[in-house]
């Protein structure tokens, strides 16, 4: 059965200040070298170029605004002889408010307007408009609730995510977090200066593109991108607040194919598609290793 499988991917730096510290600005590679595509022996390379960048505003005690940023380059490229490369991107303007309504509870309420598009033909129709509600009940010093609902206007239809976790302090060492279905990890720090561990990470998103012909008008294909890792990584303290994030994984039911801009679903319920008769076209690729490396600016909270 398809599309049993929903992910992904929301970038709070936020997410929540019951953690011990809140990611400024990142600066990312990554990439998935040598996928198979079908039975021949082409092999297509996936590389993601990233900037992310967060201000928090604390208006009082109660009150805190966020403000980002975010740009991501993708180029999907094949090993024949002079084929094109396929580049897309997405430009993403976050605007939220997290107001702590007692010492137990608090809720975090997030605007995303995304500009997804490869650039060839540009109009009104390659914006998304999506919003998020993250709620904190804290248990205990070492363990919080979350709960929520995240929406997107995604190119292959509405689609509404409800959102259930928590963030556990097992001890002074290990952390366990999770936000169904977004990500999942377990970490170690042994020291102040290096932590590591094992992660999750999904995402579903849609860009508009026209493959890259050329065609002097409107897009008339969007991409429906699915791409789910599972993550070893180790992070290393630079100084200075400065860290060095590197990651090595394997992609999981990955899924990236093309559709045309009028074969969409009626609503997509986290991992339920209602209303589905877009036909099935062959992915653009398969599983593969993925690498990943950031510098990160994370400002300590306590």
């Amino acid at each position: 059965m398809k599309n049993l499988i929903f992910t992904l991917s929301i970038f709070i730096t936020t997410c929540s200040f019951s953690q011990q510290w809140i990611d400024l600005a990142n600066v990312y590679y990554r990439t998935s070298p040598l996928n198979n595509a079908d039975s021949s022996n082409n092999m297509w390379n996936l590389n993601t170029y990233a900037i992310d960048l967060k201000a928090p505003v604390v208006l009082n005690d109660d009150n805190v605004l966020i403000f980002g940023l975010e740009h991501q380059q993708n180029v999907i490229s094949n090993s024949q002889p002079g084929s094109r490369p396929l580049n897309f991107s997405s430009s993403m303007l976050q605007i939220g408010w997290e107001h702590k309504w007692n010492e137990k509870s608090k809720m975090l309420f997030m605007s995303m307007t995304r500009f997804n598009s490869d650039f060839k033909f540009v109009d009104i129709n390659h914006f998304q408009q999506g919003g998020l509600a993250l709620g904190t009940t804290s248990r205990s010093d070492n363990f919080d609730w979350k709960y929520g609902l995240y929406y997107n206007a995604e190119f292959f239809g509405p689609m509404f995510v409800p959102l259930f976790g928590f963030n556990w302090k097992i001890n002074e060492k290990w952390r366990f977090k999770m936000v169904i279905p977004v990500n999942l990890e377990l970490s170690y720090q042994p020291k102040k200066w290096f932590r590591t561990g094992i992660r999750f990470d999904g995402v579903n998103a849609s860009y508009r593109t026209n493959l890259n012909t050329g065609i002097n008008g409107p897009n008339s294909y969007h991409i429906d991108k699915a791409d789910n890792n599972l993550w070893g990584f180790a992070e290393l303290n630079l100084g200075k607040n400065i860290w060095f994030h590197a990651k090595a994984g394997y992609s999981i039911l990955r899924k990236y194919r093309v559709y045309n801009d009028n074969e969409q679903m009626d609503v997509k319920f986290g991992p339920v598609n209602v209303g589905d008769n877009r036909t099935e076209t062959g992915p653009l690729f398969r599983n593969g290793l993925s690498f990943e490396a950031r510098f990160i600016y994370r400002l300590p909270l306590d």
